[in-house]
């Protein structure tokens, strides 16, 4: 009976979830939140370089799922349309551009995304994946936004 039981114990360590870490290589004006993976969900909003920490995640394949914000863009967008004070387009002054008042300080859309290639994880696994620009596409399985 004794052997059976560490047998039994042996095999319980091969059947530990898999866990998971998840980092934002995407760009350095780019940040993520809302990472999810197979049953993992992480709150955290990861800044370029960034990392989850480990999460354990159910065995099988899925994509990573994330809401995604671009900075450059955001400010980008601001100065042409003139809604934030003391942020105007290159080349132009402050007295150049017509702010409209009603989109002054408007909050940023993060958008939906997820990983282009399926990623498959198994019992005892430890995996890290990397957030890549080249990987990432729109994803309408969640509610939007979209439209980046």
């Amino acid at each position: 009976m004794v052997v059976g039981s560490a047998s039994l114990a042996a095999a319980g360590c091969d059947l530990a979830y898999p866990e998971v870490v998840v980092t934002n290589d995407t760009a350095e004006t780019v940040q993520l939140r809302n990472i999810s993976f197979s049953g993992c969900a992480w709150g955290d909003v990861l800044a370029f370089g960034e990392a989850t920490s480990p999460g354990q995640c159910l065995p099988g394949k899925d994509r990573v799922h994330f809401e995604q914000l671009d900075f450059a863009a955001y400010c980008r967008e601001q100065a042409e349309d003139g809604t934030l004070e003391g942020v105007c387009p290159c080349g132009a002054s402050e007295d150049d551009v017509e702010t409209m008042e009603e989109l002054t300080n408007v909050e940023p859309t993060w958008f939906s995304y997820q990983t282009a290639s399926v990623k498959h994880v198994d019992y005892g696994d430890f995996r890290t994946f990397e957030i890549r620009l080249s990987d990432m596409e729109q994803d309408f399985t969640v509610p939007g936004p979209y439209g980046h």
